[in-house]
């Protein structure tokens, strides 16, 4: 048994065999890989990795393993899944993962199942101990009952770190939440997870925690414009062929901020201005609510058809006498907390979240207010387009 100091949890114990995953390369990678990305260039401390979170989740798997009284290898086959559920991460975390599923189609967890089951050192060392990798690469990718929702469900181990430990090296004051309770009144429900009704105000606290920090964090206007340079920069560094979007999946952060800076024209402009902090500024944006129902849903169209956002990008670009690449769109995702599905376990019959509790309902009806989208460019031209006419370009 080993034991690793964690700034979150405390001591850390894991057996030999998962401190041999630990010390093989495709995981020393993620010591390599910021859990929040950009963010650092908003937070100085959010520095923290994707190996501190990745040891997080496996020591609250194996609390959630002995909560529920698991047998000795489904305990041992959850743990190692929930340390090996981030192993697919490329660099600056979700960042890349955006691009990959844009240009490729692939999931962080897409990425996780190959480096598990195929010809690596993590696959062999599973292989020694009697562990079938596909085994763990099922736990991790598929909905395979309650040990897949240990590692991914609206309240699993994931997210139970990540919040926790987000907030506490951002600095903000959102992460606090009851792990305690939220364990230990978890259940086992047919073949999924449930937490009991003793346990209601700390899956409130949970969706509080989440609902505040994706404004203040997540989507943060300032790591968003980081992310949009990121997005731009590295397709046109596939473009000009100084990339290709497999060779991404293996990178760390140090290799693609390096190729950035060892690039030419604009891949070396955005790299350098990553480094000297020289972020684009805001000029146009527009709420959820502001927009026209049809407008709308064509700037949410554009997230599947990448070739007409690039399009639309440089027409602006071009009306308004800008260099190519320094317009920039942003269309987020539309804001869904997963959590509200929660199921709680009342007179021991099953039932939605929403109904035991009016704090979720009030969630549900506002959550849409934390969309927005966005126009970047240079502070020097940002008030030229700030008046611009989106609809002209998109309709």
């Amino acid at each position: 048994m080993k034991v690793i100091r964690d700034s979150i949890h405390g001591d850390v114990f894991l057996t030999d065999l998962e401190f041999d995953i630990i010390d093989t390369p495709e995981f020393q990678r993620l010591r390599r890989i910021k859990q929040l990305g950009t963010t650092y260039l908003v937070y100085p401390s959010a520095n923290h990795t994707r190996f501190e979170h990745s040891i997080g989740a496996l020591h609250l798997a194996g609390r959630i393993a002995d909560r529920l009284m698991l047998p000795d290898e489904e305990r041992r086959n959850v743990r190692i899944a929930a340390i090996l559920h981030d192993i697919g991460h490329g660099p600056l975390s979700h960042s890349s993962e955006e691009l990959l599923s844009r240009y490729l189609g692939l999931s962080h967890e897409n990425i996780a199942v190959d480096i598990i089951i195929n010809d690596s050192n993590i696959s062999k060392i599973l292989e020694k101990n009697g562990i079938e990798p596909a085994t763990i690469s099922r736990i991790i990718s598929e909905d395979s009952g309650y040990l897949s929702k240990i590692i991914s469900s609206e309240f699993d181990v994931d997210r139970m770190d990540y919040l926790v430990r987000d907030a506490h090296h951002t600095g903000v004051a959102y992460g606090i939440i009851d792990l305690d309770r939220l364990i230990n009144t978890l259940e086992i429900s047919g073949n999924s997870l449930a937490v009991n009704e003793r346990g209601l105000k700390a899956v409130e606290a949970l969706l509080v925690a989440r609902f505040l920090m994706i404004p203040t964090v997540y989507l943060h206007h300032t790591s968003r414009i980081a992310d949009a340079m990121f997005f731009k920069a590295t397709e046109v560094a596939v473009e000009e062929g100084y990339l290709d979007f497999c060779a991404l999946c293996k990178m760390d952060d140090y290799d693609i901020l390096n190729l950035f800076r060892s690039s030419r024209g604009y891949v070396k402009d955005i790299g350098r201005r990553f480094d000297e902090r020289r972020l684009f500024k805001t000029a146009y944006t527009r709420s959820w609510y502001e927009i026209d129902k049809k407008v709308k849903n064509r700037i949410i169209g554009l997230r599947k058809n990448i070739k007409k956002w690039n399009t639309i990008e440089d027409q602006i670009a071009e009306d308004y006498n800008i260099e190519k690449g320094y317009v920039l769109l942003d269309i987020p995702q539309a804001v869904s907390l997963k959590e509200m599905d929660i199921k709680i376990i009342k007179d021991n019959q099953l039932t939605g979240i929403d109904r035991e509790s009016p704090l979720v309902r009030i969630l549900k009806e506002t959550q849409k207010a934390q969309w927005s989208f966005n126009i970047y460019t240079l502070k020097e031209d940002a008030k030229r387009i700030s008046g611009i006419e989106i609809e002209s370009y998109l309709l």
